[in-house]
């Protein structure tokens, strides 16, 4: 009995141990391991992405609020009662006559701030003539020293080969002038007086989908004027006074002879097909200028091209991108400044007003947004950055490449009554900071036939 007793203490006493043991290995394990946290349902803790987000956030505050309160809400507006009382059928069939409804004759207004306003008027007549034949008519007047005009009669050869006669004749006395060159000061801002008037023959051959190769020959003619507007200095006041050197062909105009061609392959169907594909163009031009008087002879060469790519996400919302390059070489001469390659207006960085900067030629990368807002209405977003630069880019920099962005929306329907609200901001050159120095408000018309 007795050994059998203390074989059971003996059991017992291991036993006793083997708890001690495990009890003090699971005290020493809550020791070391870190509590999870507890979820007391109050908000998740803030992660990297989230935050990173404020940046973009607080840059695109302003053009947010500008397209949400100044386009957005007052267009949702106007854009309902304007299909309850049904205003674009009754717009339409005001302006337009004829038994087939072949005339048109729209009102046209343009404010572009920074430029004087003009009044006038857009008119087509389909079947002019003949019934393959269309006339087009932009008339803009703003007192005698602003008149702008535009004729072009277009006669269908087939379905797809025009010819057309192109006349046209501009007087503005308001046209800015800041310098040449990417590092142009954006003030003092000079005016100058031109008058240019221009008539063509082209033909034109939409071969396949978008893709068109057309051609041009006629003649030009420049002629500058005294004075100036607007309360400014004219280039001629600012070049006798030895503030800026003279600009080449400063008032030296010319008669010249040109032609032109250009050819564009586009994968991209007319509307309302899909908008995705992409666009290659190369156009050039050749302009003759013999001497006349006490006027030298001149001649020079102007081309470029643009490649670019656009994806249709559905519900005619697209998505562009593209690059833009412009080339001006003398061949007999001097190129006069209103010749050579410029940005700002309706060309590329349009923050900027037209010719803007002005050099030997020029390059742009493009990025756009189109979205519909109305059945012919579109929003626009565009992003530019871009310069001018010396012969064939000389002197090119990534820091002296400017930022130009534009929000708007603008007419879809035919270019004889186009409609434009364009808002539209442009910077100075990266190396002197990213400071917006330009901002621009176009409203009424744009003349895109």
């Amino acid at each position: 009995m007795s050994g059998v007793g203390r074989s059971e203490r003996r059991a017992r006493s291991w036993l006793l141990l083997l708890v001690a043991l495990v009890t003090f290995w699971s005290a020493s394990a809550r020791a070391t391991t870190k509590r999870e946290p507890q979820d007391y349902g109050g908000p998740p803790p803030p992660t990297v992405g989230p935050a990173l987000l404020w940046a973009p956030r607080v840059v695109l505050f302003p053009p947010w609020l500008v397209s949400e309160y100044a386009l957005r809400q007052p267009i949702g507006a106007l854009t309902r009662a304007a299909e309850k009382e049904q205003w674009p059928e009754k717009v339409v069939q005001f302006f337009t006559f004829g038994d087939r409804g072949q005339i048109t004759l729209f009102p046209s207004l343009l404010f572009d701030f920074g430029l004087k306003p003009s009044v006038g008027f857009n008119f087509g007549w389909k079947y002019f003539l003949a019934e393959p034949n269309t006339l087009r008519v932009h008339f803009g007047f703003w007192g005698p020293d602003w008149v702008s005009t535009r004729v072009i009669d277009e006669y269908q050869l087939s379905a797809t080969q025009t010819l057309n006669f192109e006349g046209q004749f501009v007087r503005r006395r308001d046209r800015p002038f800041y310098g040449i060159g990417p590092e142009s000061p954006s003030s003092p801002r000079l005016r100058y007086q031109a008058t240019t008037s221009q008539f063509s023959l082209g033909y034109q051959n939409d071969f396949w989908r978008s893709s068109a190769l057309a051609a041009r020959i006629g003649m030009r003619s420049l002629s500058f004027g005294a004075g100036s507007c607007c309360g400014e200095q004219s280039i001629d006041e600012a070049v006798a006074s030895g503030a800026i050197p003279a600009p080449p062909g400063q008032g030296d105009g010319y008669i010249a002879e040109f032609q032109g061609v250009s050819l564009a392959f586009d994968s991209r169907r007319p509307r309302p097909e899909s908008g995705t594909g992409v666009r290659l163009e190369a156009h050039g031009e050749a302009v003759f200028a013999p001497a006349r008087g006490e006027h030298e002879g001149r001649a020079w060469a102007s081309y470029g091209g643009t490649t670019g790519a656009a994806l249709d996400a559905g519900g005619g919302r697209v998505f562009g991108l593209g690059v833009n390059a412009e080339f001006v070489d003398p061949m007999l001469g001097t190129v006069p400044f209103t010749d050579q390659a410029s940005l700002g207006g309706n060309q590329p960085m349009r923050g900027y007003l037209q010719g803007r900067l002005i050099d030997r030629s020029s390059i742009v990368a493009r990025t756009q947004y189109i979205w519909p807002v109305w059945f012919f209405l579109n929003g626009v977003v565009q992003v530019d950055v871009g310069n001018v630069f010396g012969a064939h880019l000389d002197g090119f920099k990534p820091d002296l490449l400017r930022l130009s962005t534009a929000i708007g929306i603008r007419s879809n329907g035919p270019p004889d009554s186009g409609l434009e609200i364009l808002i539209a901001g442009a910077s100075d050159p990266f190396e002197s900071g990213f400071r917006y120095s330009s901002f621009r408000l176009v409203i009424g018309s744009h003349h895109g036939f």
